[in-house]
C-alpha cells in the first residue's frame, strides 16, 4: 500500500525572499509584486504570486515600471480594479477576448457578477445550436498562452502547505436564489445558477423516485457522445429546488438530474438529486445492506419504543447536541410526570421532536441524540469512521450532516463493477467523508489511484485513516483545493495515471463544522463550477 501523497511547501520561504525573487529573478516591477502581495497576502506562496502577475499582464495591465504620483493616484487604483476582475474572470476559465469583450460592452464598473453574465450571453448568441455551456474552451486546444507557461516555469511550487492561508477569487455567483444581474442586455437569459427566482422543489412532486420503477436501460436523455467514459457524477443532498437543478444541469451536458429517497436503500428518509453520465442497465443494491429501519440499526431500543412512536426513519442530521440533550430532559420528565398516561396533544408534541430532533429511546421514559458510530452504521460507514482525536461528539455529527449515503451512491455505481473488474481511477471532489470510496469498496471495486480534493483538514485525515485500515493497493493523491487544478496540473495528473474512469463532485461543507457555505443551497455554488470545469478539462484530455 502506498502512503497518501503529501504537498511539497514552496520555498523560499521568507516573504523578504519571495519578494526579493519577483523583483530580480522574475524581472517583475515593485509595483506589481507590491500588488500582488497586497491582493494575496504576504503569506501566499510563490507560485500562486507568479500566477496573479502573469495573468495581469496577459490581460494587458502590466503596470510597468513608471511611478505612481498622487496625480494618477485615481486612475491606478481605478487600474487595479479592473485588473482584480480580469483576473477572477480568467481564472474562472474564460478567455482574454471574452473578458476584455465583457468590459468593453459592460463598462470597467460593471462587477464581476455582472461580466461573467454577460459573457454567458456572448456565448449563447454565437452557439445557439449547442446545448452545452463550454467552460474553458480555449485550455483545452494545443496552444498554451502565456498564462499557463508560468506554471511551466515554477512547477516545483504549485502546492503550498495545508496551513497556509490565501485569499482566493471572489465567486461570481451570489447566495441569492432569487436575484439576477440588473444589467444583463434586453431579454437575454442569465446562465449563471441560483441567480434567476427558483420556487417548488422535489419534495412537492417535482419528480417520482426512480427507485420507484426500478427504471433501467440506456439514459434517452445523455448523447451517446456524453455516455462514454470518463464517468462523472455530482450528487447533492440537500432538497434544492427543481429550477436550480435544471440550471446546474446547464453546466454538465445538460444531462437530467436523477432523483432518489434514500428511505428505500436504508433508514435515512432523505431526498438526493445526482447529475451523471452513468449507465443504468446493470444496477443492483449493494450486499450487504445497511439497516433500513432504525428498529434494524438500533434493535436495543425495540424494548423502549413506545407503540404511539411509529417512526421507521430518521431525518436530517441535527448539530445542537447540548441543546438536545436538554430537550431530552424536559420530554422525560413530561413521560415520567404522566405515569404512562400521555394525551394526544402531548404524544404529538414529543413525536414532533423526536421527529426534528432524530431522538431515540435508550431506556423506559427516556431519550438520547443519535451517537456518532450510530449515524454511521446508518449512513453506511464502517464502525467508528469519523473518530479522530481532536473531534468531539458534535463535531462527528456535523461532519456527517451532508455527506453521502453510500447505499445510495452503490446503486448508482453498482454499473461500473463489470466495467472495471481490475480496478479504476478515481478523481473524487468535496465528497466529505470519503462517501464515494467507500462505496466502491462495499460494491468490491478496487481503487488503483484515487486524486481527492478537499479543503477540510478533518475530512483528508478520515480519508487517509480509512485508506491505511482498508489496506487499499492503490495511491491517495490529497489536494487542498480545487483551485490547485489547473489545466497544466490536471494534464500532469492524467498523463501520470493513464486518465480517470469517474470523477465523483459532492457538497462541499467547511472544515470542522461541516455546515455548507450556504444553507438554502447546500453547497457553495463556486465550487459546483469549479467541479464542472475540472469535468469537461479531464474529459477532453481523455478523448484528445
Amino acid at each position: 500500500m502506498k502512503e497518501p501523497h503529501e504537498e511539497i511547501k514552496p520555498e523560499p520561504d521568507s516573504f523578504s525572499e519571495r519578494r526579493s525573487y519577483l523583483l530580480s529573478a522574475m524581472n517583475f516591477s515593485q509595483q506589481e509584486v507590491d500588488w500582488a502581495f497586497n491582493q494575496l497576502g504576504e503569506e501566499a506562496p510563490l507560485d500562486q504570486l507568479v500566477d496573479t502577475i502573469v495573468t495581469a499582464q496577459v490581460a494587458g495591465f502590466t503596470g510597468g515600471n513608471e511611478n505612481v504620483d498622487a496625480t494618477t493616484e485615481g486612475k491606478a487604483e481605478s487600474l487595479f480594479g479592473v485588473m482584480e476582475k480580469t483576473l477572477h474572470l480568467l481564472q474562472m476559465g474564460f478567455t482574454e477576448e471574452e473578458v476584455s469583450g465583457a468590459i468593453d460592452s459592460s463598462g470597467q464598473e460593471a462587477t464581476v457578477q455582472e461580466l461573467a453574465d454577460s459573457i454567458f450571453a456572448r456565448r449563447i448568441d454565437n452557439s445557439i445550436k449547442q446545448t452545452e455551456v463550454k467552460i474553458e474552451s480555449d485550455f483545452l486546444g494545443g496552444t498554451e498562452n502565456q498564462h499557463s507557461t508560468c506554471h511551466q516555469r515554477l512547477r516545483y511550487y504549485d502546492d503550498e502547505d495545508d496551513k497556509i492561508g490565501v485569499k482566493r477569487a471572489k465567486s461570481i455567483f451570489t447566495d441569492n436564489s432569487s436575484g439576477a444581474s440588473s444589467s444583463r442586455p434586453g431579454n437575454q437569459p442569465s446562465l449563471t445558477p441560483w441567480l434567476s427566482g427558483c420556487t417548488g422543489s422535489v419534495s412537492n412532486g417535482y419528480v417520482k423516485e426512480e427507485f420507484d420503477a426500478m427504471a433501467s436501460g440506456p439514459r434517452p436523455d445523455v448523447r451517446p457522445e456524453i455516455a462514454k467514459p470518463p464517468y462523472f457524477l455530482y450528487g447533492n443532498v440537500v432538497d434544492i429546488p427543481k429550477g436550480t437543478w435544471h440550471q446546474l444541469s446547464d453546466f454538465l451536458f445538460n444531462v437530467e438530474p436523477e432523483f432518489l429517497n434514500s428511505q428505500y436503500f436504508s433508514a435515512v428518509m432523505r431526498r438526493e438529486g445526482y447529475l451523471h453520465n452513468l449507465p443504468m442497465e446493470t444496477r443492483h443494491i449493494v450486499v450487504p445492506k445497511s439497516p433500513m429501519t432504525i428498529e434494524d440499526a438500533l434493535p436495543f431500543t425495540r424494548q423502549w419504543w413506545p407503540s404511539w412512536d411509529t417512526r421507521k426513519h430518521i431525518g436530517v442530521v441535527t448539530l445542537d447536541v447540548a441543546e438536545i440533550e436538554q430537550m431530552c430532559e424536559k420530554l422525560g420528565k413530561i413521560m415520567t410526570d404522566s405515569r404512562g398516561v400521555l394525551s394526544h396533544e402531548k404524544q404529538a408534541h414529543i413525536m414532533q421532536q423526536c421527529k426534528m430532533s432524530n431522538l431515540i429511546w435508550i431506556g423506559k421514559d427516556r431519550l438520547s441524540p443519535l451517537e456518532p458510530h450510530q449515524l454511521e452504521h446508518i449512513l453506511g460507514y464502517p464502525r467508528n469512521h469519523t473518530e479522530q482525536f481532536e473531534l468531539n461528539t458534535p463535531d462527528r455529527l456535523a461532519a456527517m450532516k451532508y455527506t453521502f449515503q453510500t447505499d445510495v451512491l452503490a446503486y448508482l455505481l453498482s454499473v461500473l463493477k463489470s466495467k472495471y473488474p481490475n480496478g479504476l481511477r478515481l478523481l473524487s471532489i468535496y465528497s466529505g467523508l470519503g462517501g464515494a470510496e467507500v462505496a466502491l469498496d462495499r460494491l468490491g471495486i478496487p481503487i488503483k489511484c484515487i486524486v481527492s480534493v478537499e479543503e477540510s483538514d478533518v475530512n483528508r485525515k478520515i480519508l487517509r485513516k480509512w485508506w491505511r485500515r482498508t489496506n487499499q493497493a492503490g495511491e491517495l493523491r490529497q489536494f487542498v483545493g480545487i483551485w490547485k487544478l489547473k489545466t497544466i496540473v490536471l494534464e500532469d495528473l492524467v498523463k501520470e495515471f493513464g486518465g480517470f474512469d469517474l470523477i465523483i463532485g459532492g457538497n462541499y461543507s467547511s472544515c470542522r463544522g461541516g455546515r455548507t457555505i450556504n444553507a438554502t443551497m447546500g453547497m457553495d455554488s463556486n465550487k459546483f463550477y469549479e467541479y464542472a470545469r475540472v469535468v469537461k478539462i479531464v474529459r477532453a484530455l481523455h478523448n484528445s
